[in-house]
């Protein structure tokens, strides 16, 4: 097996004990890709046909709103993505997901992970995990947006998310946690003075 896939091997089993046999069976619907900065997996008004993991980079998921952009998601190394509604329903995209910084993923069609669940059943049992995974991150979302103030939810991403901080734009942070960038820049000056 190339270095390549030891990471989305890794990820992997660390969700779910897979027999490595059935691991090296699915190689063959693995794609490597590189993404440039600024390029797009997924656009509002496509079909999202691929899951990706990410290998290397950085991306963010946002809708158009009466053209701004809202941010609501950005995943990193060792995560996976796509526009799971779409993915799942084989329906046109409501979001986008760009590249964020140059990228490199690999990625599994709609179609090889249907053929992957009809050679085992390990690859349900991942899928049902990962679905979990997204579920959990969603209900934490919506508490976050409906309860916390933007201090708070500035904190809860600098606390559970610090890489997020470093490597994403004030614009960027300022639409996923629903403020103004002016706003965000006031939390900011109020936290660094308690530190």
């Amino acid at each position: 097996m190339s270095t390549e896939f030891q990471d989305i091997k890794s990820h992997i089993t660390n969700l779910i004990q897979m027999n490595e046999e059935v691991f090296n069976l699915a190689l063959g619907h693995f794609t490597l890709k590189h993404i440039k900065k600024g390029d797009y997996l997924v656009t509002e008004g496509t079909i999202a046909k691929h899951i990706a993991y990410i290998r290397k980079g950085l991306f963010r998921t946002f809708y158009l709103k009466d053209g701004n952009e809202v941010n609501t998601c950005f995943c990193m190394e060792n995560s996976m993505t796509t526009s799971h509604e779409s993915f799942v329903n084989k329906k046109a995209s409501t979001e986008y997901i760009q590249a964020l910084e140059d990228a490199t993923i690999i990625s599994l069609s709609h179609e090889s992970l249907l053929s992957l669940y009809k050679s085992n059943s390990e690859w349900v049992e991942l899928s049902r995990l990962l679905t979990e995974v997204e579920c959990a991150r969603l209900t934490e979302r919506i508490k976050a947006l409906s309860f916390e103030t933007a201090k708070e939810k500035y904190l809860h991403l600098l606390t559970t998310q610090p890489k997020i901080i470093q490597r994403v734009s004030i614009q960027h942070i300022a639409s996923y946690i629903g403020v103004s960038r002016e706003t965000l820049s006031r939390v900011r000056s109020q936290i660094s003075q308690l530190q």
